[in-house]
């Protein structure tokens, strides 16, 4: 059975924050290991692994229910226009405050970001040949999309959100212990 609007939607939106706090958890515990605080960057990296599963988990379910051809397709268009006017517009005010290291920094990405939407783009033609806040605001999130999912007939997709719901808990709770930690 195909996904709803609303379910797809809010699939999509757990997968970008969730794949968001996979690198924001990563890049701190990098950080923490760096500075010799090790315990708390384990436990900082275990969380992201979380993140990571949950992350992978949601893809998977856009993809088992979702035209592969239309999800590259969306990724194009924001990469292509949306993500690179935001880089130009952060190197433009960068600039303006005085801070050219980060403009030249930022329109380099942008021009990487260009070439990746090239090269999904060019992907995306092929399959089309083929195939056709750790906050309780984001745990709440999970339960709407999981009773969405449910309302339309998706029991699995309710049962993976509403276990995600809770280990999202216990990534909080890391989250509190560690930067009571530092």
């Amino acid at each position: 059975m195909a996904l709803g609007k609303e379910t797809e939607m809010g699939l999509k939106e757990l997968f970008k924050a969730n794949a968001e706090d996979y690198l924001t958890l990563t890049f701190l515990a990098d950080k923490l290991e760096a500075l010799g605080r090790k315990e708390e960057a384990r436990l900082l990296r275990e969380k992201a692994r979380v993140e990571y599963g949950h992350a992978m988990g949601i893809f998977e379910k856009l993809l088992q229910n979702a035209d592969v051809t239309k999800l590259l397709g969306e990724f194009v268009k924001e990469e292509d226009q949306e993500h690179v006017a935001e880089y130009d517009n952060v190197a433009m005010k960068a600039k303006e405050e005085g801070h050219l290291d980060v403009e030249k920094m930022l329109c380099s990405y942008a021009e990487q970001e260009k070439d990746i939407a090239e090269s999904t783009a060019k992907v995306l033609a092929m399959l089309s040949d083929f195939a056709r806040e750790e906050d309780m605001e984001h745990i709440s999130e999970y339960n709407d999309v999981a009773m969405k999912a449910k309302e339309e007939g998706h029991a699995d997709i309710e049962a993976m959100l509403c276990a995600y719901a809770e280990q999202e808990k216990q990534i909080a709770e890391t989250a509190k212990k560690v930067a009571k930690a530092l």
